[in-house]
């Protein structure tokens, strides 16, 4: 049996990915997400809620610079987050931040968001325990256009392509800093809506061959899945996307394999993202902050 003070529970994926209803079964199997009036509140497009601890995000923010005008598409964010965890005062911040988490057993965080600060948190947390969720990166595409669109112009506008070129860097992402974990399990967000016994049952036997517990509540486990709540299913495989390259279609055949076999090695190389793609990511985040922006003094 392992100890959860040094082997935290992280749920990651792209967002709209399924990492909600997986950390909802975490916590129903019995893992701590943080107080109640500390968490992510549900919303129209999380009915059953977020399981994000809101104080992680407060740190997540400052490690980024965000209130300086920096994003986690910057050229040199990955670099800066790495620097950064050799400072002691963020190191401090952290550990505090995981202590509170730590009530004698075992807990988890949950925040796409986590991607893009991978080389910080590696050299914080120790050993950690990760749950990734792989789900059709074109249905992905779309659910997060539906959730960033402004009104006002959907149907006029798309960014499913922005979309996937932001699937494939924080999928790759993911891979890259998971690659020497030695406690992994990928799940596929398809399988849990059509299977959803079948996935309590794999995600609360590798747990439990983690932490020794002998028994689970997998009806409860079972229970949050609501099939409904698949509003975004595109019906077109993802070879057959029109929007997306050979490459990222390769990511995704290769994530999916992931899901048998986690610890097939991972060669960022072979799926390579396009000269300057990190420009139109900070665009697409420029354009999106000034439209709220806009909208707050239109309201005001």
């Amino acid at each position: 049996m392992i100890d959860s003070e040094s082997h935290p529970i992280i749920v990651l994926g792209v967002e709209r990915s399924g990492t909600s209803v997986v950390a909802e079964m975490l916590h129903k199997w019995g893992a701590y997400a943080g107080p109640s009036e500390k968490l992510h509140k549900a919303d129209a497009h999380a009915p059953r809620g977020y399981w994000e601890f809101l104080p992680l995000w407060d740190l997540l923010a400052e490690l980024g610079d965000f209130d300086a005008g920096s994003t986690w598409w910057d050229s040199d964010f990955q670099r800066r987050m790495k620097e950064k965890a050799a400072d002691p005062v963020y190191r401090k911040k952290a550990t505090e931040l995981m202590a509170e988490m730590h009530k004698g057993g075992p807990w988890f965080w949950k925040d796409p968001a986590l991607s893009h600060f991978l080389p910080f948190w590696n050299q914080v947390w120790g050993n950690a325990i990760y749950i990734i969720t792989v789900r059709n990166p074109l249905d992905t595409a779309v659910s997060w256009q539906k959730f960033i669109m402004p009104s006002n112009v959907k149907g006029t506008i798309s960014f499913v392509a922005m979309n996937l070129l932001r699937w494939q860097h924080m999928m790759t992402l993911i891979l890259q800093h998971t690659e020497d974990a030695q406690h992994r399990i990928f799940l596929s967000y398809e399988d849990i809506i059509r299977n959803p016994r079948v996935q309590a049952e794999k995600l609360a036997d590798f747990l439990n061959a983690k932490f020794g517990n002998q028994v689970s509540p997998i009806q409860a486990m079972v229970d949050v899945v609501e099939s409904q709540l698949w509003r975004n299913d595109c019906g077109v495989p993802f070879e057959q996307a029109a929007e997306a390259t050979t490459q990222q279609k390769a990511l995704y055949a290769f994530a999916r394999r992931k899901i048998d076999n986690p610890f097939e090695p991972f060669d960022a190389a072979k799926y390579p993202l396009p000269p300057g793609y990190l420009e139109f990511l900070n665009v697409q985040e420029a354009l999106l902050k000034a439209y709220r922006e806009l909208k707050e003094l239109t309201n005001a």
